[in-house]
């Protein structure tokens, strides 16, 4: 299973508008557009209370995309293991190939993910409430 999508480059995209110094596209948001493309391939043919996950990246940015173009993802489910699905990746713009490797998403159930999470925010809020050792000693 593969497919293509194309993704503009406007300018909260770049890395100077993240605090960078280049004005070209920044490399978390083609990760951005690496798993919107993945995920259109496989999400829909999950169970109803599944998602995917971003797991492992493993990409390589190879050369800089300017402000105002557009780039195509490819992407190609090449594995999965249990509930691991990883997708062989390729970007493009007008000038060439500007990325390759590998993208790893994992199923897990959306319930699940959320209980997760609001367990990990209600920890956070009694830590965050907790004494410091300076201030006990």
């Amino acid at each position: 299973m593969k497919t293509s999508k194309i993704h503009g480059v406007g300018s909260t995209q770049l890395a100077n508008h993240w605090g960078g110094d280049a004005g070209a596209l920044a490399s978390p948001m083609m990760i951005i557009f690496i798993e919107m493309t993945c995920m259109s391939i496989t999400d829909h043919l999950l169970e109803p209370d599944q998602i995917t996950v971003g797991y492992r990246f493993n990409i390589n940015h190879l050369a800089p995309t300017p402000p105002e173009w557009k780039v195509r993802v490819d992407a190609e489910l090449i594995d999965i293991e249990g509930r691991m699905m990883t997708y062989r990746i390729e970007v493009h713009d007008a000038a060439g190939k500007i990325a390759d490797g590998t993208h790893t998403r994992f199923i897990v159930s959306n319930t699940r993910f959320h209980e997760r999470m609001q367990g990990r925010i209600a920890a956070a809020g009694v830590l965050e409430n907790a004494p410091t050792q300076a201030a006990a000693a």
